[in-house]
């Protein structure tokens, strides 16, 4: 029989293969990158140490960069309360036992087995001055759009990609929290007389509150890495109305390591501070 010494050694030689994996590709590189950011490198001279200079020249003298963490606030925004709202209106009408709805559940798996790279070109075309969705508005006598090349039209057509191909996700999580709220609670309300708005606003949606956290969650950290489908659409154009940190970071990487290297220490730092955001608010309305 294990002794308690004997069961946390195997513990921890069970867990070490996670550990030395987690270390290897995710915990030093993170390190390395906040280390490099310190420095003025661009990846083929010496490095030089500049302490601060490179997160003081984003906040402070980059218009790009400010213009750039707009951006991103403004995509991450728009994708995640759209996303938020189309994914749980999903999971409303699936869970239900509807004709079709197997058919419905396939609809809104499909984009998620598609690379996010092949859906931006396939998108780029629908887009285009002469593809299938200009098509459709001449139509309906609506007049044609420049929906990659106006800047302020550009910003929505990929926040409206980004949700069609990765709502499915979140609707799957969300009808499995519908699926774990018991129907007798259900029950017990509509013997009180509540209708259907009701029975959602006072039911359904406290018992999702740990459900819509990790669904937030997920949101925060892929809308704040959104990066395939904006370089393949409109590499961060028109002028700079798409660049995103990531796509920013991407750029910058080939002229000064250092800075990329800081952009992303000052991603992780606004990803984790929203994270815990939601995780404080979430606490206090549970309590």
């Amino acid at each position: 029989m294990l002794t308690k010494k004997n069961h946390n050694l195997l513990g921890w030689a069970l867990s070490l293969p996670g550990i030395i994996f987690l270390g290897t590709f995710f915990v030093f590189p993170m390190a390395y990158a906040i280390l490099i950011s310190f420095f003025n490198w661009n990846l083929l001279g010496d490095k030089t140490f500049v302490g601060f200079d490179n997160y003081s020249f984003l906040i402070t003298e980059d218009s790009v960069f400010k213009t750039t963490l707009w951006n991103t606030l403004y995509f991450s925004f728009f994708y995640l309360f759209g996303s938020l709202a189309l994914a749980l209106g999903t999971a409303l009408i699936v869970q239900k036992p509807l004709r079709g709805v197997r058919v419905i559940r396939t609809m809104i798996l499909t984009p998620l087995v598609i690379p996010m790279a092949i859906t931006g070109i396939i998108w780029t075309l629908l887009y285009s001055p002469h593809g299938f969705i200009n098509a459709l508005l001449d139509t309906f006598g609506i007049q044609s759009q420049q929906w990659l090349y106006d800047s302020s039209l550009a910003m929505p057509a990929i926040i409206l990609v980004s949700i069609w191909q990765s709502f499915g996700l979140y609707a799957i999580i969300y009808v499995t929290g519908l699926q774990q709220i018991p129907k007798e609670l259900y029950e017990g309300m509509e013997i009180d007389g509540a209708n259907t708005w009701q029975k959602f606003i006072h039911l359904t949606l406290p018992l999702l509150r740990p459900t819509t956290f990790f669904v937030v969650v997920l949101l925060i950290i892929n809308s704040f890495k959104a990066f395939d489908q904006i370089w393949v659409m409109t590499k961060g154009g028109p002028g700079n109305a798409t660049m995103t940190l990531v796509v920013y970071m991407y750029q910058k990487i080939f002229t000064s390591y250092g800075l990329a290297t800081a952009a992303s220490g000052i991603l992780f730092i606004i990803v984790i501070i929203l994270v815990f955001v939601q995780y404080y608010v979430m606490g206090r309305e549970e309590k």
